[in-house]
């Protein structure tokens, strides 16, 4: 079962995923990460980690994090549930004023709690008031379970003061406006210059690239996890021209959206049997 559900402040999703690859991003939820196949890429704050089945990740709120996979591999699966912070119940003021020095556990240090949880969540419905203590409670039993095997460090102001992290949150939240480079220094209080240079040499692309990539990243969790028209995917994501939409999702995916969920449609079927 896939899942997304967003009202004016909170964000849900839960959702198996494919070959998941997203740019360095933060937002104020719980994230966490299952790997059920393969091997992923994940990076939270300066730690990074190549993740293989049964090996949990977790993005703490506020924490900059993002994902890649290895196009060689061709069976790369994860579970990943995005959730508000507040689910985190009586964990919250812990997981928002502190980070693990390592979000990540081997296989061996997952208890079988942690993807009980998790699959539970999978089929429970966010837009439901009833549902949301049971949601909470399967969260709270994730986070019991593992950060007994992290250690824990207070958050420091500095990590949300540089340049980059202001620039990736910005972004984060800005990314489906018609966001220019020169608003962005603005935003910033720096020139046009040093803003290129983040992304040359901390994110190692270009501002139009990563946008698009961020864009279009995006509309493949809603093709994946919606019942959205392809129209209004790409409104949804920034693109007010179809075609302009098309054409940059092509470039990066190598087809067309609608191609795109058809194939992974029927990839989930053939999976359910």
């Amino acid at each position: 079962m896939k899942v997304i559900y967003e009202d004016n402040s909170e964000r849900f999703m839960f959702q198996i995923l494919d070959n998941f690859s997203f740019p360095a991003h933060l937002h104020t939820g719980l994230e966490i990460f299952l790997v059920q196949e393969g091997e992923i890429w994940m990076t939270v704050g300066e730690e990074r980690r190549v993740l293989r089945k049964g090996d949990l990740g977790i993005a703490f709120p506020n924490r900059i994090h993002s994902y890649e996979t290895d196009k060689d591999i061709r069976e790369n699966r994860g579970l990943l549930i995005l959730c508000p912070a507040r689910m985190g119940g009586d964990f919250l003021s812990v997981i928002m004023s502190n980070h693990p020095v390592t979000p990540f556990l081997t296989n061996e240090k997952v208890h079988p709690d942690i993807p009980y949880a998790l699959n539970s969540i999978m089929v429970t419905r966010p837009d439901r008031q009833e549902e949301l203590p049971v949601i909470s409670a399967y969260v709270q039993l994730v986070l019991a379970r593992s950060l007994s095997e992290m250690k824990l460090v207070k958050n420091r102001e500095s990590n949300f003061s540089d340049s980059t992290a202001q620039l990736i949150a910005y972004l984060s939240e800005n990314y489906k406006e018609p966001v220019t480079l020169t608003a962005l220094s603005e935003h910033l209080g720096v020139s046009r210059y040093s803003v290129s240079r983040i992304f040359s040499e901390k994110l190692h692309t270009s501002f139009s690239n990563y946008i698009n990539t961020l864009r279009i990243d995006n509309a493949k969790l809603l093709l994946q996890g919606s019942s959205h028209d392809i129209l209004t995917i790409g409104l949804m994501c920034g693109y007010d021209n179809p075609r302009t939409f098309n054409r940059e999702f092509k470039a990066l995916c190598g087809c067309q959206p609608r191609e795109y969920r058809k194939k992974r449609t029927e990839e989930l079927n053939v999976r359910k049997g």
